[in-house]
């Protein structure tokens, strides 16, 4: 459920991160007790990840956004990051580009999956089948699989396979290699 607050955080966050060519890929405020964090989490607009110097000048501008707007009352910690691999899925849109890659997803509430004849909180396997807000998951270990509905889930997030982590691995290695040519071949 999105609150009033949440929806300014969203929309001060979206806009700083714009000027520095990222997108909002979430935005939470976490803790009480005057001890809360804001996290955000950006990446670029092709979505590959944000830049630790992108990250840098990010929080700047929306630290400066949020501290003239008085969004948030109460002392807080702003960290502001890239995704990584465990990416969270926060959209429809998320789930159609994600299609064929490793999911996590936590219910509301339990959801009876016919293939394994019980009800599930939550389920891990290859995001297999989207379409328009019923989504369909092959389960982890088996041909089984557990179909439902975006409005049925509560949390989700990328949860790469072995395979996916090295093809990862392997990308970023041949990125970095290109943008340093000097460094050793190991």
């Amino acid at each position: 459920m999105t609150t009033p607050l949440n929806a300014k955080i969203t929309e001060a966050a979206a806009q700083a991160l714009a000027v520095h060519g990222l997108t909002l890929v979430q935005a939470m405020l976490t803790g009480s007790g005057g001890r809360l964090t804001l996290q955000v989490l950006a990446e670029q607009a092709d979505g590959t990840g944000a830049t630790l110097e992108q990250c840098t000048q990010a929080s700047r501008t929306l630290s400066a956004q949020l501290d003239v707007a008085d969004i948030i009352t109460s002392r807080y910690v702003l960290e502001v990051g890239s995704p990584g691999l465990d990416r969270p899925l926060t959209s429809l849109a998320d789930y159609q580009r994600f299609l064929g890659k490793g999911v996590h997803i936590r219910f509301t509430r339990p959801v009876y999956v016919e293939s394994v004849a019980k009800e599930l909180g939550a389920i891990t396997g290859i995001l297999q089948k989207v379409e328009g807000e019923a989504l369909t998951v092959a389960l982890e270990g088996g041909p089984k699989t557990a179909s439902f509905t975006y409005k049925q889930v509560h949390h989700a997030h990328l949860a790469p396979t072995a395979q996916e982590v090295e093809d990862y691995v392997r990308t970023a290695s041949t990125r970095s290699k290109n943008q340093n040519p000097d460094l050793p071949n190991n």
